[in-house]
């Protein structure tokens, strides 16, 4: 049967199948991932086209290779600075008012009708200026009343003295009953009450005329006036007036507990060289430049607010020239921690990642990395970095974004002042005198006494 019929084929690949099965699942591995192994490969692949295809992914790889390596970008181009180490103290920021030290309510302590107002308002009053007059005619009057009542009684007495001698004389002459010299000298011991009485009628009625000038009982700044002259003002009732004391002031401010206890524990560690010392503080209002104003911590309330839990201090401010004015909002800073050696860095070399802040550190083989920190607030416009870095290495400023871990950068060093913030680079003027002339009382101008800065005219800022 063999002799009777010869095999014939139509292709190579027919007469051939192991070679050209081998060559198909080359090319299947190449170039379809195995997504056409399940076809025919003897039918679906001639012998050309798979020597053809075969070469065309040799040609195709060979020419990715070639793009890649003419398309290999230059290594980006970053501005570098190293850390800032210093001594530093790390500042708590309040939210504070200011507040007079002595506001007083003038009201009238007689009733009358206004007869003059003798101020200006807004005006700088001394203690006892005279601010209003009440009409005191029908208070001079009761006085003189009170004196002639005090006449009176002054010679009852005096005639009730003579009767007294008069009778003791008699009585030792057993001319008169000892009841009638008892009765004598009852009148006398009458007449004595009545002039003390009579006495009393009279610097009463002279209070009440000298009431009728009201006078300022404190030196500060008048305000507005509230009745006009010729209206009927009531005692202890009408309210005239209110004048405010200029210097010191006050600024009273809240503290979180979370702070309180820090300082609190630094204190029982130990950390706090001046623990139990005057705290110094200072003040910023809008529109100044830096904190300019300091003073000292004069008060710490002795409970945390159980709504709020902060706890009120009250810090005390020079004010010579009456710059300050009650009821103002401003920002008030204490140190939190004492001098230390710190690191800073500009806020624009920080990164964000998550929770997590970073910065990217370059190595000394020019390779970046990233690097975790732990920041703190702004001190002199820069962040404080409280743990991650050791102040010796440079760090990307500009260009945080072009880089990722591991790659090689081109630096241009810089430095790292030059980045520092200037609204937060703050100037302080020190003026709030000793702890020792701050402990007195009263408007003296001697114990929070110091030179501040001018202000210019142009712009209300120090300089």
């Amino acid at each position: 049967m063999s002799g009777l019929y010869r095999a014939t084929y139509s292709s190579p690949a027919q007469k051939h199948p192991s070679f050209y099965d081998g060559q198909a699942r080359v090319i299947d591995a190449r170039l379809c991932g195995e997504r056409i192994c399940a076809m025919d490969r003897r039918r679906f692949f001639s012998a050309p086209l798979k020597i053809g295809f075969i070469a065309l992914a040799g040609l195709g790889v060979l020419g990715c290779e070639q793009k890649q390596a003419a398309q290999a970008p230059p290594p980006p181009t970053v501005t570098v600075a190293k850390p800032i180490k210093k001594e530093i103290v790390e500042w708590e920021y309040f939210t504070a008012q200011t507040q007079a030290v002595d506001t007083v309510t003038i009201t009238p302590r007689v009733t009358g009708y206004i007869d003059n107002i003798t101020f200006k308002e807004g005006d700088i009053v001394n203690f006892g200026d005279l601010l209003f007059v009440i009409d005191p005619r029908p208070y001079q009057a009761a006085l003189d009343e009170a004196k002639g009542q005090l006449e009176q009684a002054l010679a009852q007495q005096k005639l009730n003295n003579a009767n007294l001698e008069r009778a003791q004389d008699l009585l030792n002459k057993n001319v008169i009953a000892r009841q009638d010299y008892d009765t004598t000298a009852a009148q006398k011991y009458v007449a004595d009450a009545t002039v003390v009485a009579d006495q009393a009628s009279v610097e009463g009625a002279q209070l009440n005329l000298d009431f009728t000038q009201i006078r300022s009982p404190i030196h500060g700044r008048i305000g507005v006036q509230l009745v006009n002259r010729g209206n009927l003002v009531q005692a202890n009732t009408t309210q005239l007036t209110t004048i405010v004391s200029i210097d010191p002031i006050y600024a009273y401010f809240y503290v979180d507990e979370a702070s309180v206890m820090r300082y609190r524990q630094a204190v029982n560690e130990g950390k706090w060289a001046n623990a139990g010392q005057t705290l110094p503080v200072w003040l910023h209002l809008e529109t100044e430049n830096g904190y300019p104003h300091q003073g000292i911590v004069d008060f710490v309330s002795n409970a945390f607010d159980p709504n709020t839990s902060t706890l009120q201090l009250r810090g005390r401010f020079p004010n010579l020239d009456g710059y300050l004015l009650p009821g103002a909002f401003g920002t008030v800073r204490i140190a939190g921690t004492p001098k230390f050696e710190g690191t800073l860095v500009a806020d624009r070399a920080i990164g964000t990642d998550q929770n997590q802040k970073f910065v990217v550190v370059v190595q000394s083989d020019g390779l970046t990395k990233y690097q975790t920190v732990e920041t703190g607030p702004i001190v002199d416009g820069l962040r404080v970095i409280r743990s991650g870095l050791s102040g010796d290495e440079t760090i990307i400023v500009e260009g945080i974004g072009k880089v990722r871990p591991n790659i090689k950068v081109k630096v241009e060093p810089t430095e790292m002042t030059k980045y520092a913030s200037e609204e937060l680079a703050i100037e302080t003027y020190i003026n709030a005198g000793s702890a020792e002339t701050a402990g007195n009382d009263g408007n003296d101008k001697s114990r929070l006494s110091a030179e501040r800065p001018k202000r210019p005219m142009d712009n209300g800022k120090h300089q």
